[in-house]
């Protein structure tokens, strides 16, 4: 019969079972001792609270630079001294009389860098309260988590920093579009918070018109792009219009996009300004008409898009013995008269006929779709309707006009610029006729009229013959009276001819392509000029020199600047480009063109600024350095206030942008006064001195100092 096995087994079992355990404690002992990183203490409380060390593991040791005998049995006071004694032993207080862990983190300098310690502190009863008491204290090297944490709460308060004071308007969006936050320039801008009625999607501050743009922004920058769209129409809580920039900026947590970011800026007060400027600009200060610059503008446009099967004419005219009216009723009485004249003219205005003001008493109508005989017609109503009276201080006087047609055939080899020309070539031919007569124009006009074609054979031998001079007139600083730069001026004294003024031959030349050479001589001619005065000591003297859009358009025109500064071994900074508004055509080439004359360091300058086509766009995102405000402005500062408007606005939006102002024209001391007092720079004109010679301007520079 076999021996029962209720006994033996369960033995054998737990015999088994301690082994184990032994090998686990023994395990996890050679862990904590050896291998772990962290600091391990166990501390045995005593009857009256003192804190005795236990044990401690290898990592607790190297921490606290201590051997195990020397800290065995000892308490915390006699090891650990000083005010992050006493912390350790308050928190280990704690840790016992609440019988709950406790945590706590040391800031400790090693090695003059800054770390952080973690440490938990658990209570440990054994059988009961009334038993052995014990801490397990378990320190952990936490820096790294503690910088990273530390970094992240200060990224978050400097985004936080740049949304809330940021003087742009930004909503914080969903990746649907709605409005989750706003920052304060929002809400003041846009007179909106939550509290007061926070329209739920953004595209509820948009004109109805811009909602398809908005959408398929919104697309694109879910795409994870961003975006910007320039000069838009909003609309703020209550339905009053702005014009701001925006962009598009997704956010993206983990490379997702989660939403988006709006960024708006409130350009409506810079617009009005520009778009102010841009009418006074194109429109006659005194009777309110379109004015020559228009005219231009429109003509061109006419040539560009001429249909042959289509006719345009164009006529001039102006009023018979107007001077000796204007001289005999007084200037303010001219003016006057001058309105009614373009009240009148102004009624023949429809959708085909519109009118301009050239000079004093010289208008332009262009008629669209008339034929001869028509236009024949419409200027004998015209004139006919000058058989009525204009009254003055109750006075009657009668006028006469004389009319220059000109019919738009073709537009092969037109400009603007010509076609003018033929129309007031007629006008003169029927002035010569006597009193209220018109004419159109034919070619054997050009006979009373000096020979272009000859001109233009001596033109292309100026430069050879050495008939060609650059003048030098002074830009004053209005400060202190002294002379830092000039601009050059181009003139001809022709052995036939004489002297041609720049007004025949300059527009000659760039008609007939004669420009890009001439431009080149003048550019290496104000170089070596340059070049001279930097060996008598004025290195301090910059030139502005003229640059027509020929040139400037010109692939490799950075490149011919670029050798002859070099050739004459000139800072870029002495040399000026002045460029009109007209070169402004292409806005991608301009650009391009302007960053790569920077990239040399060439000053860059606007001439003649307010009389064209300037955008608040141009000036933002081109790199200009200077605005020269052109002389018809500054002719009247004293005695229209629509001049003296315009002029400051342009110094004071050339300030606001970073830019030097030069005012042309000067001539009176009421303008000098004028332009002191709105913190103009520098001052061009005769009252300083008019165009002089090399060795002049020396003069002018050497007394200057």
């Amino acid at each position: 019969m076999e021996a029962p096995l209720s006994e033996s087994a369960p033995i054998k079992d737990q015999a088994a079972h301690r082994d184990e355990q032994q090998v686990v404690s023994k395990v996890l002992m050679e862990m904590i001792t050896e291998h772990i990183s962290d600091s391990v203490f166990i501390m045995k409380v005593t009857e009256n609270t003192e804190f005795i060390y236990m044990f401690a593991n290898n990592a607790a040791l190297d921490s606290i630079n201590q051997k195990r005998e020397n800290i065995i049995g000892k308490s915390i006071d006699s090891i650990v001294k000083g005010p992050h004694g006493d912390k350790i032993r308050q928190s280990y207080k704690q840790a016992y009389e609440s019988k709950k862990t406790v945590r706590y983190i040391d800031e400790v300098f090693i090695n003059s860098k800054l770390c952080f310690y973690e440490t938990l502190l658990t209570p440990i009863f054994e059988n009961g309260q009334d038993k052995k008491k014990y801490i397990a204290a378990i320190t952990r090297d936490i820096t790294a988590q503690q910088n990273e944490k530390n970094e992240l709460k200060k990224m978050k308060h400097y985004y936080s920093s740049l949304i809330s004071h940021n003087l742009d308007s930004i909503f914080i969006l969903s990746i649907n579009g709605e409005i989750l936050n706003v920052n304060k320039a929002a809400s003041e801008l846009f007179q909106t918070d939550r509290a007061n009625g926070l329209m739920p999607k953004i595209e509820d501050y948009f004109d109805p018109e811009f909602f398809l743009d908005i959408y398929e922004t919104m697309k694109m920058i879910r795409q994870g792009r961003s975006l910007s769209i320039p000069s838009i129409n909003m609309r703020k809580t209550n339905g009053a219009a702005i014009i701001a920039d925006i962009k598009f900026i997704p956010i993206k947590i983990e490379e997702k996009v989660e939403g988006m970011y709006l960024i708006a800026r409130d350009i409506t007060s810079e617009k009005q300004k520009v778009e102010q400027i841009h009418f006074l600009s194109r429109h006659d200060h005194l009777t309110g008409l379109l004015n020559r610059r228009a005219l231009e503008d429109q003509l061109n446009q006419i040539i560009k898009k001429h249909d042959e099967d289509s006719s345009f004419a164009v006529i001039s005219l102006d009023l018979d013995r107007f001077k000796i009216l204007n001289d005999f009723l007084g200037y303010n009485n001219g003016d006057d008269l001058l309105k009614e004249v373009a009240a009148r003219l102004a009624s023949y205005t429809s959708l085909s006929v519109q009118l301009y003001r050239l000079t004093a008493d010289e208008f332009v109508f262009i008629a669209n779709g008339l034929d001869r005989h028509e236009t024949e017609s419409f200027v004998e109503q015209v004139a006919a309707d000058f058989s009525r009276p204009f009254t003055i201080e109750g006075e009657d006087y009668y006028l006469s006009t004389c009319f220059g047609i000109y019919m738009i055939q073709h537009s092969e080899n037109l400009t603007a610029d010509s076609v003018i020309s033929c129309s007031r070539q007629a006008l003169t031919a029927a002035k010569a006729k006597g009193n209220a007569q018109f004419l159109f124009y034919r070619d054997g006009l050009k006979d009373s009229f000096p020979n272009e074609l000859l001109m233009e054979t001596h033109l292309r031998r100026a430069i050879e013959l050495n008939e060609l001079t650059l003048f030098y007139q002074p830009q004053v600083n209005l400060t202190d009276g002294r002379i830092h730069s000039v601009e050059a001026l181009l003139r001809w004294n022709n052995g036939k001819f004489g002297s041609v003024a720049p007004s025949q031959f300059i527009p000659l030349a760039e008609t007939t392509g004669l420009i890009l050479p001439i431009g080149k001589w003048v550019i290496d001619q104000a170089c070596l000029q340059l070049e001279l005065w930097n060996r008598k000591g004025l290195e301090k003297t910059r030139i502005a020199i003229n640059i027509s859009p020929q040139q400037f358009s010109q692939e490799d025109f950075d490149e011919s600047i670029k050798q002859a500064l070099e050739r004459h071994q000139l800072e870029p900074s002495m040399l000026e480009i002045e460029i009109t508004e007209s070169a402004m055509g292409n806005v991608l080439e301009t650009l391009n063109m302007l960053k790569k004359l920077k990239k040399i360091g060439i000053k860059i300058s606007i001439d003649d600024f307010g009389t064209g086509y300037s955008s608040l766009n141009y000036l933002k995102n081109f790199p200009i350095d200077i605005l020269k405000i052109d002389q018809s402005f500054v002719k009247e500062l004293q005695t229209d206030v629509r001049d003296a408007a315009i002029t400051k606005t342009i110094i004071h939006l050339a300030h606001s942008l970073g830019m030097e102002v030069v005012a042309e024209g000067v001539e009176e001391p009421y303008q000098v006064d004028f332009l002191k007092n709105e913190k103009c720079q520098k001052g061009q004109g005769y009252f300083f001195s008019k165009p002089v010679s090399s060795k002049e301007i020396e003069k002018h520079l050497i007394a200057i100092g």
